[in-house]
């Protein structure tokens, strides 16, 4: 018989010993498989270190056009444009590496999702140069920034994720776990920054700036907390160390003073700098610690790697059988861990223990729930074209009663959401509602 050899890792499924039958071909078969998925998740985690990057950098391009335009455009200028060709420069990485990730024989088995996902994300980078203009024009809201570069950023988080899913070892999915909680830590870090950096720029907060602020807070909290769960020791003191740095005290400090500011009380101009300066030194240090997980992630697959290899490598030569990695998740069955806690539905092997398998359960519930609700494409681009009709009707509605050109309609919208801190499309459904009211009463009101 002609030895059939797999294209991905030149490997002949038929070299195994013919007395052994259909079982051993089998296990070979599983074998092989498993290097495979090996061989890509290490391709994987580069393009992870890549979009860890790219996120980071448009954390700071958000947070750098939330200020300029929260001070309509007297802030912050030189600095956003030095964010944006950071943006540019590391999008373009990201994109070269993608283009190494078409050929068939290079995908992960079990990974359409996680395909889809790259997909829905390149998709979002490709609006970026449209948002860009808008706020180079100052036509946009900060509050409608803040969520534009949120939703580009949560679409690549939501890549790390699947990433997760479809890993073939229950080790790495752990690091994975780790790697996600403080991407998403950093992320909601870098939403914090840039939401007080937009109301210390426009000189107060109001009451909606600081329920987002204490909620943001609290989601941070949450996502470290998870981190440590998932984290080796070493990593989860070096993340409490960076959070309790001497100079996160002035974090502390201008939160305290943002969540407790007396109303009418105009805040001086310097607050959004000092403010931006000490987040991003915070947010830089998880990015340290960010890198420092990528780096034992890719050395993690590499060792998990070799050892697959030479498990094939040991079966081939007539070595004795090893054992492969198992975790399960049982639902209808109680487990008493080390300690005497019952956990049910939880059973775990491989040295992932019970406690740690409930984290795992924990993160993919709610996790995958929160990412795969907000990122319904299709309903995201209903949402969206309703409200551009919205505006566009708003933008009517003043053009015929003020006499304004479009531009002059959007302007004054804009300057309305400013000034009341909500979105452009809040202010059009209060334009419109008020139309109809008017309409409603028109021939009561001729009639009389």
């Amino acid at each position: 018989m002609t030895p059939r050899d797999d294209t991905a890792t030149g490997l002949s499924l038929d070299r195994a010993d013919a007395g052994s039958g259909a079982a051993a071909r089998f296990l070979r078969a599983a074998r092989l498989c498993r290097i495979r998925d090996l061989e890509r998740l290490l391709s994987v985690s580069e393009l992870l270190k890549d979009l860890g990057e790219l996120i980071h950098a448009l954390q700071k391009e958000r947070g750098a056009s939330s200020v300029y335009l929260g001070s309509n455009g007297a802030a912050f200028a030189d600095r956003l444009a030095t964010r944006v060709q950071d943006c540019c420069r590391l999008e373009q990485t990201v994109r070269d590496r993608l283009e190494t990730m078409h050929v068939p024989h290079e995908l992960l088995s079990s990974g359409a999702q996680f395909y889809n996902r790259l997909a829905i994300a390149l998709f979002a980078l490709d609006g970026l140069p449209g948002l860009r203009a808008q706020v180079s024009g100052l036509t946009l809201a900060p509050l409608d920034a803040v969520k534009a570069f949120t939703d580009i950023i949560r679409d690549l988080l939501a890549v790390i994720f699947e990433a997760a899913d479809v890993t073939p070892d229950p080790l790495i999915s752990r690091a994975l776990a780790a790697l996600f909680n403080v991407i998403q830590g950093k992320e909601f870090a870098g939403q914090e920054r840039a939401t007080a950096g937009m109301a210390f720029a426009r000189g107060h907060f109001s009451d909606t700036d600081r329920r987002r602020l204490r909620h943001l807070i609290a989601l941070q909290e949450r996502a470290f907390h998870l981190f440590g769960e998932f984290a080796e020791i070493d990593q989860a003191m070096a993340c409490r160390s960076l959070l309790t740095a001497p100079g996160t005290e002035t974090v502390e400090r201008m939160r305290h003073l943002a969540l407790t500011e007396v109303r009418g009380g105009d805040l001086p101009p310097e607050t959004a700098e000092i403010w931006v300066t000490a987040t991003t030194q915070r947010i830089d240090a998880l990015k340290g610690l960010e890198d420092r997980l990528t780096a034992d992630l890719r050395s993690l697959c590499g060792a998990r790697l070799a050892d697959a290899r030479a498990d094939l490598d040991k079966a081939d030569a007539g070595g004795p059988e090893a054992v492969v990695p198992v975790a399960m998740v049982v639902m209808d069955s109680d487990l008493t861990a080390d300690g005497g806690e019952t956990l049910p539905g939880i059973y775990a092997l491989d040295g992932i223990n019970p406690r740690m398998m409930r984290s795992i359960l924990d993160v993919v519930q709610s996790q995958s729930r929160q990412i795969k609700d907000v990122s319904s494409q299709l309903e995201t681009a209903r949402v969206a074209l309703a409200e551009r009709k919205t505006i566009d009707r708003a933008k009517g509605v003043l053009m015929g009663s003020r006499g304004l050109t479009e531009e002059g309609a959007y302007k004054l919208m804009r300057k309305a959401a400013m000034n009341q801190n909500k979105r452009i499309f809040d202010v059009a459904e209060a334009i419109m509602s008020t139309a109809d009211i008017l309409r409603g009463l028109g021939p009561e009101s001729s009639g009389g």
